[in-house]
């Protein structure tokens, strides 16, 4: 099934790689275009629609996922490819493709969602509105949090705050070219094996597909970008992450109970970004739901850094954290907690080079609002 799930991501690249520019063309022609403003750090216009061709080029390659899929469990030809590599399909067949379509389902709607908000700037109040009914829909559906204390109204509140965290720190995280996509990318492509690894194919199958467009896509957002994904694909991304990070299995009862933290793992950064921004809002005493410049990204082009660099530099910082959670589920109590451990070491490295960059800022008279 690894080779399947690459193919499925190639496919996915490619097509992402191929439509976005048939996409930027449409923009240009519609005018959908992002301009510069007082909080943003372009200087020129720049077309919108890259989440539109992010969701072809998953949505085409997970059908065809699908499909192969579908073709493995029901030919006689594959019987045995399919005994040998997809044992448990009993166990998941029924209830996981159906909770995998709300997340899918949900993903579409927050899509619409931004790409609403593109063209006409919605309130915080109301885009959160949005995203709290979409949120809702999906969890009522089944896609909930149990960790280790099972279904619950409690845990199905919390499945609802996670879903809107994730999409939000997505959302926030699309302030420099290539960030976004690319953390999705990452974050996508390690949920892919940890799914494989538990034998969640159909969600390795869609978390392939999304890394695969979110790489192609890259090629064109870059710095410097000729594209923006714009809120509509930084939502579509941090939906999609966010449930099916809910409906990935990462503990068994003969596995370390660390194994909860693999989704904290693999999210580090987008959640890192965002907490820090709210902590330097407040401690500035400006408005939450404001946006300025005062992002990881921003503060480590303070300290000297291209922001091709400053990009480059968070998706290995990404990779360096994520990619331990692939075996954190094989390691007892003490060898997950050094992995624990040397994550928090890597966040620390960072929140001190970033605190450089933001006294920097600060001695420069700039305060973060562009």
């Amino acid at each position: 099934m690894e080779l399947i799930c690459i193919a499925i991501g190639g496919v996915a690249f490619l097509l992402a790689l191929v439509v976005t520019p048939l996409v930027r063309r449409a923009a240009l022609s519609l005018g959908f275009m992002d301009k510069p403003g007082p909080r943003k750090i372009h200087r020129h216009p720049v077309s919108y629609g890259g989440g539109i061709a992010v969701v072809i080029g998953f949505g085409l390659a997970a059908l065809a996922g699908a499909w192969v899929l579908h073709e493995v469990l029901t030919n006689p030809a594959w019987s045995p490819f399919s005994a040998r590599f997809v044992p448990d399909r009993p166990v998941w067949e029924a209830d996981l493709t159906r909770r995998l379509c709300y997340c899918a389902g949900g993903a579409i709607g927050a899509l619409l969602l931004g790409l609403y908000d593109d063209c006409r700037p919605l309130p915080p109040t109301l885009k959160l509105l949005g995203q709290f009914v979409l949120a809702a829909i999906v969890v009522a559906g089944g896609v909930r949090l149990t960790a280790l204390v099972g279904d619950s109204l409690l845990m199905q509140a919390v499945t609802v705050l996670w879903i809107m965290l994730l999409t939000n720190s997505f959302n926030l995280l699309d302030n420099m070219d290539g960030l976004c996509c690319g953390n999705g990318a990452i974050g996508a492509g390690l949920l892919a094996m940890i799914a494989l690894s538990t034998g969640e194919i159909p969600v390795a199958i869609l978390a392939a597909a999304l890394a695969g467009a979110c790489l192609g896509f890259l090629k064109w957002n870059f710095a410097p970008a000729v594209i923006f994904l714009g809120d509509a694909g930084s939502m579509f991304i941090g939906f999609l992450m966010a449930t099916l990070s809910v409906v990935t299995t990462y503990y068994h009862y003969h596995e370390s109970p660390l194994s909860i933290g693999v989704p904290f793992l693999i999210l580090a950064i987008p959640f890192y970004d965002t907490a820090s921004v709210m902590f330097i809002r407040l401690k500035e005493r400006r408005s939450l739901v404001q946006g300025d410049t005062s992002h990881f990204s921003h503060r480590l082009v303070d300290l000297g850094m291209t922001r091709r660099q400053a990009v480059a530099t968070i998706h290995l910082a990404a990779l360096a954290i994520g990619l331990p959670a692939i075996v954190i589920q094989k390691l007892d109590i003490t060898g997950g907690l050094l992995l624990v451990a040397q994550a928090l070491l890597i966040l620390t490295v960072i929140a001190l080079l970033e605190r450089a960059g933001y006294v920097r800022r600060q001695a420069s008279g700039d305060h973060g609002n562009g």
